[in-house]
Order: C-alpha cells, then structure tokens, then sequence
C-alpha cells in the first residue's frame, strides 16, 4: 500500500465520517423541534393523540 492508496482511504473515510455527523446533526435537531412542540402542545392543555 502506498501513499496515494492511503490517502484515497482516508479522504474516504473523512467523507463517511462527514455525512454520520450531518445525519447525527439532523436527528438532533428534529429530536428537539418534536420535544418543543410537545411541550408547547402540553402547556396549551392540548393531546398528542389522534
């Protein structure tokens, strides 16, 4: 293996490591906007259930 095998390796896997972080980073961010809205749903008096 030389150094231009290494190098597409890790550009890949710096690639792979990019895309976790940005679906890690959405989840995050819809995990908060639901529990937001449960709480202004709960203080309105409101039920989730339909």
């Amino acid at each position: 293996m030389d150094i231009l095998d290494s190098l597409m390796q890790l550009d890949w896997t710096r690639g792979v490591r990019m895309w976790i972080l940005v679906a890690a980073g959405i989840a995050v961010y819809e995990a908060a906007f639901l529990f937001h809205r449960a709480i202004i749903s709960r203080k309105k008096g409101g039920s989730n259930v339909r």
